[in-house]
């Protein structure tokens, strides 16, 4: 296969569905290796009989560093390469060698090394899960270092068989390139996992199929939905798996499996579904509890009173948040589980052809797979209107919420209201009795001033009670006044 060369940047384009046995289709375009010998000038002058042949000999060129080629059954696993590199290891622990601290960057002395806590927080903790259908006593080796001879005698006896599992949780960088060698693993693969590329998608490779499933965790503490991914790798004698966050996903698979493996054929596109199977039906109980809340607010939004209310609006807005969360981590799975789909269709298609083409040849015909493939789809098609249900659950819920919201909001409006008409009320009378008790006070502070006024020469009371008359008739009129025009 023809190297890319240094100057040619790579570019990352989208994959269009194919089976996993089907050629690789990430195309590149720089010409082929006998072309771009010469300088880059020169190439575009070459005539278009050679480039047309040179594209014809590599036309399914891609960006593989190296592209793998299986050559028979026994070339899908590169244990003397991981031997080689866990006996370096093993020299370089034994001989204390030291490395050089490199320079944290801003944001790191700012927010810290997300990696040194990754590793501090899984210290002590079995990080790699050796899993065995086939073998006999106990199928599931831990191990908390892959790097040493105990994961290299792990791996020997369970990837020697099929339906094996290995489940990796939070590789690091050395364990994640030992891997790549090992399992030939696309760099492009690697650095989805390494950097947690958290989109859902699904990925067809030479001898693997890529598979990225969203899960989540419920924090207890904080009541908060703490999404991972599951970066599923599907061999063809066994599964691949990685993760960042502790999950009780593959210990129900793995007790699963033993349970089922003596009436059915565990392959690792059945592992696959159901590992994606237990990870779906992790949204139930969650979904179900959205539906308690759904249902008590919707009842509740209407004839609660304004002292039991406090916490309504709260309710509503945690409940709305959480539909929201849900509904993002499902509706990237309908895609995920279409392209497995049409995947497992395209294989049992070609087994079909390739089973008429043994037929017409009289060759027995073996129909294992086409019923392994025929039994997966109709798995992944449950999978799929268990998610099609908890989707349109969720936006029915996420209404509810809305409406209730709206209910509420509309409720307070009206208490709001009431209360803007009772203060109006309240300052029209204090402004109608102001207005009274004006003229009152002008009359009195005339007569209270300290010079000569009228009714000061007479010294009986007579003047004083005419006035006081006059005051107590207008305050009388000025009231029956305001009870005719509702002012009082």
């Amino acid at each position: 296969m023809a190297h890319a060369s240094s100057s040619s940047p790579f570019r990352r384009t989208s994959l269009p569905f194919i089976s996993s046995n089907a050629p690789f289709s990430r195309h590149r375009t720089s010409p082929p290796s006998s072309i771009k010998s010469n300088s880059r000038a020169s190439s575009f002058f070459l005539p278009n009989t050679i480039q047309e042949e040179d594209m014809g000999e590599d036309v399914q060129a891609d960006v593989l560093f190296p592209r793998f080629q299986a050559k028979n059954e026994d070339d899908q696993l590169d244990f003397a390469a991981f031997g080689h590199m866990v006996d370096e290891h093993a020299r370089k622990q034994s001989a204390g060698t030291v490395r050089l601290s490199r320079t944290l960057s801003r944001h790191s002395q700012l927010y810290g090394d997300p990696h040194k806590h990754v590793q501090a927080e899984f210290e002590g903790v079995a990080r790699y899960q050796v899993y065995s259908s086939r073998a006999v006593g106990t199928p599931v080796q831990s191990l908390e270092q892959l790097l040493n001879e105990k994961g290299k005698e792990a791996l020997e006896s369970v990837l020697s068989t099929t339906g094996w599992w290995v489940d990796a949780l939070c590789p690091t960088e050395e364990e994640m390139r030992v891997l790549s060698k090992t399992f030939h693993i696309h760099p492009l693969t690697t650095e989805d996992i390494l950097a947690q590329e958290p989109r859902e998608k699904v990925e067809p490779f030479p001898n693997y199929t890529f598979v990225c499933f969203r899960a989540f965790d419920i924090d207890p503490y904080s009541d908060q939905v703490l999404p991972y991914n599951f970066y599923i790798l599907i061999f063809k004698a066994g599964l691949l798996t990685f993760h960042f966050r502790q999950s009780v996903y593959p210990v129900r698979v793995r007790e699963r499996t033993e349970q089922l493996k003596e009436f059915i054929d565990v392959t690792p596109d059945w592992m696959n579904y159901a590992l994606i199977d237990a990870v779906t039906d992790g949204f139930a109980p969650v979904i179900q509890q959205i539906e308690m809340e759904a249902v008590s607010i919707d009842e509740l939004s209407l004839v609660l009173r304004q002292s039991e209310r406090v916490d309504m609006l709260k309710r509503i807005s945690r409940c709305r948040r959480r539909t929201t969360q849900l509904a993002r981590l499902l509706s990237s799975k309908l895609d995920v589980l279409k392209s497995l789909m049409k995947r497992y269709e395209d294989r049992s298609r070609d087994t079909l052809m390739t089973d008429t083409d043994l037929a017409s040849a009289e060759i027995p015909i073996d129909s294992s797979n086409k019923r392994v493939f025929s039994d997966v789809l109709l798995y992944l098609g449950d999978i799929q209107d268990h998610v099609v249900t908890m989707v349109q659950n969720v936006n029915h819920y996420d209404r509810i919420f809305h409406r209730a919201h709206t209910n509420y909001i509309a409720q307070v409006n009206l208490e709001m209201n009431q209360v803007y008409a009772t203060t109006n009320m309240v300052m029209n009378r204090l402004t109608f009795l102001a207005t009274v008790f004006m003229p009152l006070t002008l009359v009195t502070g005339l007569w209270g001033m300290n010079v000569h006024v009228p009714g000061q020469d007479y010294l009986d009371l007579n003047y004083f009670f005419w006035l006081l008359a006059g005051l107590v008739l207008y305050c009388i009129s000025c009231g029956y006044f305001g009870k005719k025009s509702d002012l009082l």
